[in-house]
């Protein structure tokens, strides 16, 4: 009798979780979809109101925010969520175009020469300057796609402490990062930085002197009589780079990438920043190098395509 009340008992217990399953089951499909709740959306537009009054705010500095003066609880990855959700990037501001017709055109024939002489990028060395951010985290922002008043471009005086670095890149090799003075001028962009980051010497080594390209911009410093002297002694350096082309330099791509690695470290002081900045550097995939180096061809038959208008955006 004990062991067939037992296995009454048990069918009962059986049947009683089968109506809970089937119970649970109904409820959730009775459940109102598609709809966000109104909490979520008032959630969602304070996020939203923030970030845009505030474009350089973490993540995690927004949660804290949102607790302190909206009484939200909700951790900095729930705040990503929702910003992406809501299309924000971490991106650096916007540049206004300063490409006039005769750039354009400058443009057009740099990438035109080089895609019928089909230059080898690999054997080109990038350089560039560049200038990291102690309180903006290099100057990015939270914007959308699409944004365009004024608080989504870039106006550099708004910007306290930075620290500038030149760098260059090739396809297997990587420069020694320079920290450079607050003003760069021929003298020292000659003596402090071009000759400082090992150039020279590990390209003659890997290619043989005068079998490789040194490309700059048209900054004063990198284009006076002085360094186009001091250069023709040293290496050949690529002819014609047009103005205001930053878009064409695939250094440029990598110092986007830096940014967004250097801002998830947060660093809270000069020191701390140059600190990550190098170190950020030193781990710089050699796959994401090759792939920005391979980009050249594209890059260039993408400015012929747009008939000389900038890429940005594209890479």
């Amino acid at each position: 009798m004990n062991q067939i009340g037992q296995e009454i008992n048990e069918r009962i217990l059986k049947l009683k979780i089968v109506k809970l399953r089937k119970r649970g089951l109904s409820r959730k499909s009775t459940k109102p979809t598609g709809r966000k709740s109104i909490k979520t959306q008032e959630i969602s537009d304070i996020i939203e109101t923030e970030t845009k009054n505030n474009r350089t705010l973490s993540c995690e500095r927004l949660s804290n925010l949102l607790k302190e003066s909206h009484d939200i609880e909700m951790s900095g990855t729930s705040v990503w969520r929702i910003r992406k959700a809501l299309k924000f990037k971490f991106k650096a501001p916007k540049v206004k175009p300063k490409l006039t017709e005769q750039s354009k055109i400058k443009r057009l024939n740099f990438a035109k020469y080089h895609l019928e002489k089909q230059t080898n990028w690999k054997k080109v060395v990038f350089t560039d300057e560049t200038w990291f951010y102690l309180e903006s985290l290099n100057g990015f922002i939270w914007r959308q796609w699409g944004e365009n008043d004024d608080s989504v471009y870039r106006e550099k005086e708004k910007y306290g402490k930075k620290i500038m670095f030149f760098g260059g890149v090739n396809s297997n090799w990587m420069s020694t990062l320079i920290k450079c003075p607050k003003i760069v001028n021929s003298e020292s962009y000659q003596n402090n930085i071009i000759s400082r980051c090992r150039v020279f010497s590990d390209m003659d080594k890997e290619y043989g002197q005068w079998n490789w390209l040194l490309m700059q911009d048209g900054a004063p410093a990198h284009t006076s009589n002085s360094t186009k002297e001091y250069l023709s002694n040293k290496c050949l350096v690529l002819k014609n780079w047009p103005p205001n082309s930053p878009d064409l330099n695939p250094i440029e791509n990598l110092w986007g990438i830096m940014g967004r690695r250097i801002s998830k470290e947060s660093p809270n002081s000069e020191r701390k920043l140059e600190l990550i900045v190098r170190k950020v550097w030193k781990n710089i995939e050699w796959e994401v190098i090759g792939n920005l180096i391979n980009s050249m061809e594209k890059r260039l038959r993408l400015v012929v395509e747009l008939n000389g208008e900038s890429i940005n955006g594209y890479f």
